[in-house]
């Protein structure tokens, strides 16, 4: 299943949920069903030995691993 994100129109909630599209989704704060489907980005993860650490337009080994961990 496919993960959407929404934002609430009646207490500006935004969330992240699983569904097949079909059913019907509702703000877990406020419990209302006035949504609005975000575009979200994807997001992917990378193993570091196969980064080319060389490369300037790159961040460096450092600062991908903090970034790694920020995200967790």
């Amino acid at each position: 299943m496919p993960i959407f994100e929404f934002e609430c129109n009646d207490c500006g909630n935004t969330f992240e949920t699983l569904t097949n599209g079909r059913e019907e989704i509702s703000c877990p704060q406020c419990d209302s069903a006035n949504l609005k489907k975000l575009i979200s980005a994807c997001g992917t993860t990378s193993d570091d030995t196969k980064c080319n650490w060389d490369d300037p337009s790159l961040p460096n080994k450092q600062e991908f691993q903090r970034l790694s961990r920020k995200g967790k």
